[in-house]
């Protein structure tokens, strides 16, 4: 399952530039994708759409997933297609790191957590944060990911799908925390950079003061 991409270019919509009457000139070629999806490469073509030096009166572009089908003069299609071929290589995997964290009145700082604790500080009003355990994941450009995280008093999952948008973005969907004490503890989506850490969500465990949350760190894999 794919999620739905950015409309930077929506398929099957016409890009004209006004001012050359030579269509006799135009031709139609279909160039496949092998790991750029239509909107990044739709992206990327825009700026030969326009200009002085194009020569092109309008370029067409429709196709699914994987394939661009462009119409415009020779040259400015072998430009195109030079560019995405220089473009559409190889995405490194994706290396995600979970954190599962306890939120209650713990007095002691957890040195394992020094890199989320200020953010968490700044939106929970805990009394202290530790580290109930954690795990590490690499996972392909959409992929599906179900990760064990042994915590203090239970065994938890985590659920995601895993999207590349861009060599920038990271797409998380269908993000859940789940365990036998906690049921569903929460769901959600968040784009993230690589390099970046996020909280993504919080639950309280039943019967208890203690309240769980979930962050994640996602890197290029390498």
């Amino acid at each position: 399952m794919q999620p739905a991409r950015l409309p930077l270019l929506a398929l099957a919509t016409l890009l004209a530039v006004a001012g050359c009457d030579n269509a006799a000139t135009l031709e139609t070629r279909t160039l496949m994708l092998q790991n750029l999806h239509t909107n990044e490469a739709a992206q990327l073509i825009e700026p030969y759409l326009y200009g002085e030096d194009r020569e092109s009166t309008s370029l067409a572009i429709s196709g699914n997933d994987r394939a661009l089908t462009v119409r415009g003069t020779p040259e400015n299609l072998d430009r195109i297609e030079q560019m995405l071929a220089e473009y559409d290589q190889p995405q490194p995997d994706i290396r995600l790191h979970f954190q599962l964290i306890e939120a209650d009145g713990f007095t002691e700082r957890d040195p394992r957590i020094s890199e989320v604790e200020a953010e968490l500080r700044e939106i929970f009003q805990f009394g202290g944060y530790r580290l109930a355990g954690e795990a590490f994941v690499t996972a392909t450009d959409g992929a599906e990911v179900l990760q064990g995280l042994q915590g203090s008093d239970d065994l938890y999952e985590v659920f995601a799908r895993v999207y590349r948008v861009s060599a920038e973005i990271i797409r998380l969907d269908e993000v859940r925390l789940e365990g036998r004490s906690l049921g569903v503890g929460f769901q959600t989506a968040v784009n993230i950079r690589p390099g970046q850490t996020l909280v993504l969500g919080s639950s309280p465990l039943s019967g208890s003061t203690t309240t769980l949350l979930l962050a994640v760190r996602a890197e290029d894999a390498g």
